[in-house]
């Protein structure tokens, strides 16, 4: 029988802080750059920008949105 606290199978999960109000978020271990994550304390969109350390270390930035000028 596998004790699923010793498997591989588990599934990993980073911690970073949150850049506005420093809630702990789980980031998924299979995170790639570009992804967009939700702050559940603060509701801010971050963007992952880095994956360092074999996704041990993720750095987020405040996603911002450029509109449309519509040739304006």
């Amino acid at each position: 029988m596998i004790n699923p606290a010793n498997s591989n199978f588990q599934k990993i999960e980073n911690k970073t802080l949150c850049p506005d109000c420093n809630f702990e978020l789980n980031v998924p271990c299979d995170i790639e750059t570009g992804e967009i994550l939700s702050c559940p304390s603060c509701g801010l969109e971050l963007e992952v920008k880095k994956i360092t350390n074999g996704g041990g270390c993720v750095d987020l930035q405040e996603l911002t949105i450029e509109g449309e000028d519509w040739g304006e």
